[in-house]
């Protein structure tokens, strides 16, 4: 039986508790400057993935910051150009024919260019079919009449054109 101490002076039972301590050789150190180089590494690369992402996203909304602001504007024009469609007196028409062509002037230096003519070929990727008719004169998937027109700015459409396109 062995009777401990209540002022803990038995040191032979405070060795077998207590673990021998192994020492450190330098291949144990290597395996560990390794180890945390390696840690390292993968840090680097995924701050440089995170860096690189968050430059894209940037660029993204830096790129089409205008884009809310330009669809703001469009139903303005779309209201000048029923307008000069409706009116019948000519000097009322040809003011807001002069305001019309400042607008598209405007636009078009901040990189707006409008899209959607008679005589195009409908792609669905720029324009919205409303509806189709059938004229033998016309080419099959020609645009026949254009409610309103399509804009982009820069790469991006931000309006479909609104036509009417001929099937055969």
């Amino acid at each position: 039986m062995n009777k401990k101490v209540k002022n803990g002076s038995d040191q032979e039972a405070v060795k077998k508790k207590s673990p021998k301590k192994k020492s450190v050789t330098k291949k144990d150190l290597e395996i560990l400057v390794n180890e945390l180089k390696e840690k390292e590494l993968r840090l680097r690369a995924e701050f440089d993935n995170f860096r690189k992402r968050k430059e894209s996203e940037i660029a993204g909304i830096l790129k089409y910051e205008g884009k809310s602001f330009v669809l703001d504007f469009l139903s303005i024009l779309d209201t000048i150009n029923r307008g000069i469609e409706s009116y019948k007196e000519d000097n009322i028409k040809d003011a807001l024919k002069l305001i019309q062509k400042d607008f598209l002037k405007k636009m078009e230096e901040k990189e707006i260019t409008q899209f959607g003519e008679k005589g195009e070929i409908f792609d669905p990727e720029l324009h919205e079919a409303l509806t189709t008719t059938n004229d033998s004169k016309k080419k099959d998937n020609e645009i026949v009449e254009v409610y309103e027109a399509g804009f982009q700015y820069k790469d991006l459409i931000i309006k479909h054109a609104k036509v009417v396109v001929n099937k055969k």
